[in-house]
């Protein structure tokens, strides 16, 4: 499939960045037994290099949706059929497949709700693009105010988060700003800003957030401070998923991609970013498939996950192919 001229790759590169990297938080069981330090630190920092997924489809998210003109009942009805009809399908082989094996339906029940389970993310962007409208009327009536009005204060509440003590103060709540839905703000300010700096210095300076921030998640995550706790919202994610972005944004503005867009590197970057939806769900039934043939092998482990990547394409390919069901493959 070659990729198309309309779309914009950076785009396509990050989505499929994301649901690789999703997957590789979800892969541990194929590496061997972990005895050194060293070996402990280098499955731990690939680990967390995957906790960059999920905020960079939620700043994508934002990129792509926020200071747009829409009808209410057009975006809400577009918006949650792409991600509603998936979500049965898919749902419903997993549960399905859980009570078949386990017999256990409260466990199926927990996978269903998200609790716990992958599922939580389907739940949490449902959220998110509720309350979308809100936040692009808001930012088309004030612009960058309301961008900065708003990260500031996102970006507080990430600090408190961080530190463990949000609320500091239990009456001032500050909640409708201390969640995921800044992700998305951070997205398109990311996006649309332009910076004063050339694009080969904020590309640089995007490798080295990213590059210090995860040292920094890694080295909380293996001295087991309470810093990462929250996962997702502290504030060195932040930094982690700004860095990313940042990086693959001016990439792609001093041409790096421009070898790889329109050969085969491109055309299998923007299939996974096509089908980086359904991956999300469907990587579940492959790892289910492919543990029963782990080796436990660091020195295989490359092998396992490539196969992970590929069955969890694989299959919401093949449904897409498939006529009246395309539209529940993820794609």
């Amino acid at each position: 499939m070659a990729t198309k001229k309309e779309r914009i790759f950076y785009y396509d590169f990050l989505r499929a960045f994301a649901i690789i990297a999703v997957l590789i938080c979800h892969v541990d069981m194929f590496f061997g037994p972990l005895v050194t330090p060293f070996e402990v630190i280098s499955q731990m920092t690939f680990h967390d290099i995957g906790r960059i997924g999920v905020p960079i489809f939620l700043m994508i998210s934002g990129a792509l949706l926020l200071n747009r003109d829409y009808e209410l009942s057009d975006f809400l009805k577009r918006r949650f059929t792409r991600i509603i009809y998936p979500f049965i399908f898919w749902i419903i082989i997993i549960v399905a497949g859980i009570i078949f094996t386990t017999g256990q339906y409260s466990f199926a029940w927990n996978t269903f709700i998200g609790n716990p389970s992958i599922t939580w993310y389907f739940w949490m962007l449902l959220g998110i693009y509720l309350f979308i409208p809100i936040i692009n009327a808001f930012i088309k009536m004030y612009g960058d105010d309301a961008l900065k009005y708003f990260l500031i204060i996102w970006f507080a509440t990430m600090i408190l988060k961080t530190l463990g003590v949000y609320p500091l103060f239990p009456d001032f709540n500050l909640d409708y700003f201390a969640g995921y839905v800044g992700y998305p703000v951070l997205g398109y300010y990311l996006d649309k800003k332009e910076f004063k700096l050339s694009d080969k210095k904020m590309c640089i300076i995007g490798f080295v957030v990213l590059i210090i921030s995860l040292a920094a998640f890694v080295y909380c995550d293996y001295t087991e401070l309470s810093y990462v706790s929250s996962i997702y919202l502290n504030v060195i994610m932040v930094f982690m998923g700004s860095g990313m972005y940042l990086f693959v944004r001016y990439l792609d503005r001093i041409t790096s991609f421009k070898h790889i867009k329109n050969n085969i590197i491109g055309s299998i970057i923007v299939s996974i970013s096509l089908y980086s939806y359904g991956m999300y769900f469907s990587h579940v039934i492959a790892l289910k498939l492919l543990v029963k043939f782990n080796p436990h092998s660091t020195l295989l482990f490359p092998v396992m996950f490539a196969l992970v990547i590929f069955l969890s394409w694989l299959m919401p390919y093949v449904v897409s192919k498939i006529p009246y069901l395309k539209k529940f493959s993820g794609a």
